[in-house]
């Protein structure tokens, strides 16, 4: 009828029985959650994180950090990648591996120069030959990771002795996550942990590639130069020629 007013009832998407069997959270559930997420912001870089790739020479450190380098650029990520000025073995301005696999870096002189080189809005730091930056690159990891950035170390963990080589020992008691890889004894084939010199030198760093070092195992490791031995034919005195 004309003049009567209509009053619509209003439609819910759920009955209030409905409501009632759904299950409430958990604490458990909630508290579940929220670990995810924050697993999920270390990966995104929303929170400080330290990886070290650590092992002898030949053994792929270099290759796995350019390939993490890349997969944060695939990423969208920014990223600084930085190495000690003295490793110009095949590159000055580059990250070159054993296999040749390249990426762009910045060169520095100390760990120090990291943070003066670093950009605020980098969110992914790749520091190669760690070794060859001094007992500083501790510190310096864990201010980048303190930033909020994430940061990923390479170098050798052990020196031609077979002794712990600073500053890997203690960028390892740092790290949030250590990838440890191993070589192929040029010896015997086997797995190698090893870095041995070949030439003769009482100097801890000197800096060279195949020629000067090859990989070996725990059985085939001599600590040092290996011993020349010279053969019958050659011995003074013994008359062969």
């Amino acid at each position: 009828m004309r003049g009567e007013r209509r009053f619509r009832i209003p439609r819910f998407s759920r009955t209030a029985a409905q409501v009632q069997a759904r299950p409430p959270w958990s604490c458990a559930r909630r508290l579940e959650r929220a670990a995810a997420s924050d697993a999920m912001n270390v990966f995104q870089g929303h929170t400080g994180w330290l990886e070290v790739i650590c092992g002898p020479m030949f053994s792929g450190k270099s290759e796995e950090l350019i390939r993490r380098m890349r997969r944060g650029m695939i990423a969208r990520k920014r990223v600084q990648v930085f190495k000690p000025a003295i490793d110009n073995r095949y590159s000055s301005d580059e990250i070159v591996s054993h296999s040749d696999l390249r990426i762009p870096s910045q060169t520095v002189n100390s760990a120090r120069e990291i943070l003066e080189l670093l950009e605020i809005r980098s969110e992914l730091i790749g520091i190669d030959e760690a070794n060859f930056l001094g007992p500083e690159l501790p510190e310096v990891a864990s201010r980048l990771a303190d930033m909020g950035k994430q940061v990923i170390v390479a170098g050798l963990d052990t020196d031609y002795l077979g002794r712990p080589f600073e500053p890997i020992p203690s960028l390892l008691a740092l790290a949030e996550e250590i990838t440890k890889t191993l070589a192929i004894c040029m010896q015997c084939g086997g797995p190698a942990k090893f870095t041995q010199r070949l030439v003769a030198s009482d100097d801890l760093i000197v800096v060279g590639a195949a020629g000067l070092y090859e990989a070996r195992c725990r059985r085939c490791f001599e600590a040092g130069s290996p011993r020349q031995h010279a053969l019958d034919f050659v011995k003074p005195g013994s008359g062969k020629v």
